[in-house]
């Protein structure tokens, strides 16, 4: 489907000096002030808070969240009174590293994994454990049988992350069988809550300033205040403990597709920081395996190759082995765990092309005018379904799920855009048909048995066409800037490197160059999908350009041609030489 080209209004720019000021004196292109003011920063002021966020000033007390005290003085309790704490995560990226997040939080609360009370010199084990359920086997979130389990092995304390806050009846029976349940979430919720300790940055009269974070912002948030506590206690945790836990915020912060802007931007440029030095024998060996350097990794790093692999464990297998890694204590248990994950990865790569081809041909056939897309099989891994549904989104800009089935099953993935809301729309369609659902505003998962996916496919449609009656669904590509090629240089590069990180909510700035000669163009990459060419402004200088995915511009893109083109830039490394490379996103003939 064709997209819109969208070229910001930009009516005030800052000054060049206050650029110049703020980034240290760097030399800073001349874009800057138009990519800056394209995102809304205008002012002396915002660019300063921009470039140099301030710890002190930009990250909030952890205690605004209204119920942190009553959290935190449970776990101590838990600690003091030798309870077994589980903390209960979810299957993603989000859900592992948080739970990696409060379970090294409340190992790190004594020496030797224990805390010596006042008035004994012996010291109580800390006893926690994790759960996260299979992704086929169980599903989302909490389940009856998981909370007997957990109250059969002698759990007094769940925690839940990344989920919870939708589980009203499963922490009932927790409450019913004398456990306790903190829930750190930021999913949506129900009319109803759970009788539970919340830690949500959106639940009703919540006074946390900051809405946006990521369930590992929220964990990390629990985190530093049980070391605040700790601290005014006299338990002796080392100042600045908390900063070495943002490398694991920086990773699901990005996968999680949160906003990039407040105090999660602030957490991803410390986070950032962190992860180009871990000291996790678990994530070294997978930034290895994954063939990447540390010390130069971005935002791009975590969502082409460190998010991808640890969602890979729970897709192919079980999250537990990613949470294993990411708690190794030895480069031996982590090269073993890491090797495993990268096999899962490639597998998990190959089932997707397979999947992708199937609903491809699905697309083709069913010539769908609906506003939401629908695709469905019971071939295919539910755990997959929903890279489906995404990469079905960034391509047509229509919403989309798609539906997989495990034993007798269905079980599907949504995404859309901030103007439908995915997963409400589908408790509307499904109303009387599906059996659990949950997510975000842009994402959701949900699943049922004995219907047929046509009936519920078939509500969607009917939903999404009212909703979005009057709403333009075509896809539009936000443009920051008109460039000459004169204007492509290193200190474009450079000063696009001081802009990182990038993300949700301040996307890579692309831009716009027209009228230029295509003097070379072929396919290459093993399936021949990748667009490979050279284009030649009036003025005779020549850029090389790669188009990931875009065979099917082939015809657009032939020598002779005239073209207008939409690209990001950045680097190419080969063999220790480093070149400018333009990555192409879209093309329009002349």
């Amino acid at each position: 489907m064709k997209k819109r080209w969208i070229m910001p209004d930009v009516r005030e720019l800052p000054m060049d000096a206050h650029l110049t000021a703020f980034f240290s004196g760097s030399p800073i292109h001349p874009v800057a002030a138009r990519i800056l003011a394209s995102r809304g920063i205008v002012n002396a002021q915002d660019v300063k808070a921009f470039v140099h966020p301030d710890w002190k000033v930009h990250i909030h007390d952890p205690f605004l969240f209204s119920h942190m005290e009553e959290a935190v003085q449970r776990v101590f309790r838990a600690i003091y009174e030798g309870e077994r704490i589980t903390v209960y995560g979810d299957y993603d990226a989000d859900g592992v590293t948080g739970s990696a997040v409060i379970i090294e939080a409340i190992r790190s609360l004594s020496e030797a994994n224990g805390i010596r009370l006042r008035h004994t010199p012996h010291a109580i084990p800390v006893i926690v454990d994790s759960y996260i359920p299979h992704r086929d086997n169980e599903g989302y979130g909490l389940h009856p049988a998981s909370v007997r389990r957990l109250y059969d092995r002698g759990t007094k304390l769940i925690i839940t992350v990344d989920c919870g806050i939708a589980n009203v009846q499963e922490i009932a029976l927790a409450r019913s069988l004398g456990m306790d349940v903190i829930v750190v979430d930021h999913h949506e919720f129900g009319d109803e809550l759970p009788d539970s300790i919340i830690i949500h940055p959106r639940i009703p009269n919540e006074t946390y300033p900051f809405k946006y974070l990521a369930a590992v912002g929220v964990a990390w948030k629990f985190a530093t205040a049980l070391f605040i506590e700790a601290r005014r206690t006299g338990i002796e945790i080392a100042d600045g403990a908390e900063k070495w836990l943002l490398d694991l915020v920086s990773i699901a912060t990005v996968t999680d597709m949160v906003p990039l802007v407040g105090e999660n931007r602030v957490l991803e440029v410390y986070g950032l920081k962190v992860l180009n030095k871990t000291r996790r024998p678990g994530l070294r060996m997978l930034i290895q395996s994954a063939g990447m350097t540390q010390g130069s990794l971005t935002t791009d790093s975590i969502g082409f190759g460190i998010g991808p692999r640890i969602n890979a464990a729970g897709r192919m297998d079980h999250a537990s082995l990613a949470l294993r890694l990411l708690l190794a204590e030895t480069d031996e248990e982590a090269t073993d765990l890491a090797e495993q994950i990268e096999g899962q990865n490639r597998d998990r790569q190959k089932a997707v092309a397979r999947i992708m081809k199937e609903a491809e041909a699905q697309y083709e056939a069913k010539n769908q005018t609906s506003a939401v897309l629908a695709f469905w099989s019971d071939a295919w891994p539910p755990a997959l379904v929903g890279l489906v549904a995404g990469r079905f989104l960034d391509r047509t800009g229509c919403p989309t799920i798609a539906i997989g089935k495990h034993g007798e099953k269905w079980t599907g993935s949504g995404r859309s855009f901030m103007h439908y809301d995915i997963t409400a729309a589908v408790k509307r369609a499904g109303e009387g048909i599906l059996s659990r659902a949950g997510g975000h505003i842009q994402a959701c998962g949900f699943s049922f048995s004995g219907h047929d996916p046509q009936e519920f496919a078939e509500r969607l449609f009917m939903d999404a066409n009212h909703v979005l009656s009057n709403v333009d669904c075509s896809p539009t590509l936000q443009i920051d800037a008109e460039l000459g090629f004169e204007e492509l240089n290193w200190s474009l590069v450079e000063t696009l490197d001081l802009l990182e990180p990038f993300g949700i909510g301040f996307a890579r700035p692309k831009f716009l160059t027209t009228k230029l000669f295509v003097t070379s163009a072929d396919l290459v990459g093993q399936t021949q999908k990748h667009l490979r060419c050279v284009l030649t402004s009036s003025s005779g200088r020549s850029v090389k350009f790669i188009g990931f995915n875009l065979a099917d511009r082939k015809d657009i893109v032939s020598v002779g041609k005239t073209v207008d083109v939409v690209y990001d830039v950045g680097v190419n490394e080969w063999k220790g030489k480093k070149n400018l490379q333009c990555k192409l996103v879209d093309v329009r003939a002349v």
